[in-house]
């Protein structure tokens, strides 16, 4: 006893020290691995390679920010000044740049693949305008975050749909993403036996909503889904002015779904303005929750395309909600008052995936469920229309 006293009394006093041991040995093996799969194979071991290359990156930047955060501002604050001073010109600059290029990538780009092109444009310069016609403060309207939101999404999808890079990148992604949702089959395989694709919805796509729903809730857990938000989030507050709740919401719904995400600013919640709640509303119905995106990856769409559109859809959600509710009171959020995302309440991994499967019972529930109903009222509604069609001879009357 008296040694096991001594034991927890050395650990106790030196956790510091062996976390650190702990943990450097862990990166050493790590790395070690990686340097090996490398040498044997760098064309096989390359994905591997490029994940620890951002790691040690991301890492580094975020030691340095943390530790000489004053020191950089202080080197970068003569820029920071001058740019402040010359922004007034400086920004039109810009703004006439950036149209001119889209101008000039419609004229030799889009419009020599046939005039029907650019109908789409034509949409959304029309969608603009009858959102300002009826936005809540016309006159209000800071066009900033409205440009910029917009500009953001086409730049993101001219990298990933017309460059061979982004698509490459993007096409790797989402084979990686359907690739490892497919490993759910292996529990529906268990839990409702071989024949669990006889009954696809409910045995194959739901068990996706689960595993999704359990995987999420881990990375939670280990800090990766609130660092992962803050990057993009961060990059949309900087380049389109927005304040730092519907930022950090907005780049959530990328990866979670519209209930989920307002829970990462959970704490600032009460004190948010009506113009950022009207935004946290509408990023959430801009994109698919993942867990709903893996179903749809189950029933054969392009993961990759999904992935995209959800990406793409962050800015302009922004774009959207501050055309239509313009911000018209004072944040209580800002940039320099900065924002702390909520932390997971699980206590240990295993417990993580636990909540995240339990959390995900009420959602499969509700698709279930919401299934069943509408598609039977659809087909109530189909007969009704059917026999009224038929009392002027036109059976075929429906919906379709």
């Amino acid at each position: 006893e008296k040694k096991d006293d001594k034991v927890c009394e050395f650990c106790k006093k030196h956790k510091t020290r062996i976390y650190y041991v702990i943990y450097g040995l862990a990166i050493t093996a790590y790395l070690a691995v990686v340097i090996a799969a490398c040498i044997l194979n760098f064309q096989r071991a390359l994905p591997l390679f490029i994940i620890t290359i951002l790691a040690i990156f991301f890492i580094c930047w975020d030691f340095f920010i943390a530790k000489y955060e004053e020191r950089i501002a202080a080197f970068f604050s003569p820029g920071e000044r001058y740019l402040e001073k010359q922004w007034f010109w400086l920004k039109w600059v810009l703004c006439a740049a950036l149209i001119i290029t889209i101008i000039l990538w419609l004229i030799f780009d889009t419009a020599k693949q046939g005039s029907h092109q650019l109908i789409s444009f034509g949409g959304l310069v029309i969608c603009v305008l009858l959102m300002f016609v009826f936005s809540r403060y016309p006159t209000r309207v800071a066009w900033r975050p409205v440009f910029s939101g917009i500009a953001l999404q086409f730049i993101l999808g001219l990298l990933i749909l017309r460059t061979k890079v982004g698509f490459d990148v993007f096409n790797w992604l989402g084979i990686q993403i359907q690739t490892f949702l497919e490993y759910s089959d292996t529990g529906a395989k268990f839990v409702f036996g071989e024949k669990y694709t006889d009954h696809f919805f409910a045995f194959k796509v739901l068990p996706i909503v689960v595993f999704f729903s359990t995987v999420t809730s881990m990375l939670y857990h280990v800090g990766f889904m609130q660092w992962l938000i803050g990057k993009v989030g961060w990059i949309m507050q900087i380049f389109m002015g927005t304040t730092p709740v519907e930022s950090l919401v907005a780049a959530g719904n990328i990866f979670v779904g519209q209930t989920e995400s307002p829970l990462l600013v959970r704490p600032y919640l009460p004190h948010i303005t009506k113009s950022e709640l009207h935004a946290v509303m509408t990023a959430g119905f801009s994109t698919i929750a993942g867990s709903v995106l893996g179903a749809y990856i189950s029933f054969g769409v392009s993961a990759s395309h999904l992935l995209t559109a959800s990406v793409m859809s962050a800015p302009a959600s922004l774009a959207t909600s501050k055309l239509f509710w313009p911000e018209t009171e004072k944040p209580v959020v800002t940039l320099s008052s900065g924002l702390q995302m909520a932390k997971s309440e699980s206590n240990n991994l295993l417990e993580a995936a636990s909540q995240g499967a339990s959390t995900s019972i009420l959602l499969v529930a509700n698709i279930a469920v919401n299934l069943i109903s509408f598609l039977a009222l659809l087909a109530f509604l189909d007969s009704a229309l059917s026999w009224v069609g038929n009392l002027f001879d036109y059976p075929q009357l429906n919906f379709e």
